[in-house]
């Protein structure tokens, strides 16, 4: 395998990683469970950078196939 894949096959998944503690938060969010706070605009925002960033990923994998 390619080290630069290697690399970001790693960073990938130290990012979905990195979610864990916001768990309960996502939940929350995926319940329907808004209250309009900075705090869920962050998150929201951050998941969806995240989506983003995995969307790409896979969309530059399957080009290299």
């Amino acid at each position: 395998m390619d080290p630069s894949r290697a690399q970001e096959i790693a960073e990938r998944d130290q990012l979905w990683a990195s979610l864990r503690p916001l768990r309960p938060e996502i939940g929350q969010l995926a319940a329907g469970n808004f209250d309009d706070s900075e705090w869920q605009r962050h998150v929201i925002v951050l998941v969806a950078r995240i989506v983003a960033a995995e969307m790409d990923f896979r969309a530059r994998d399957t080009a290299a196939e």
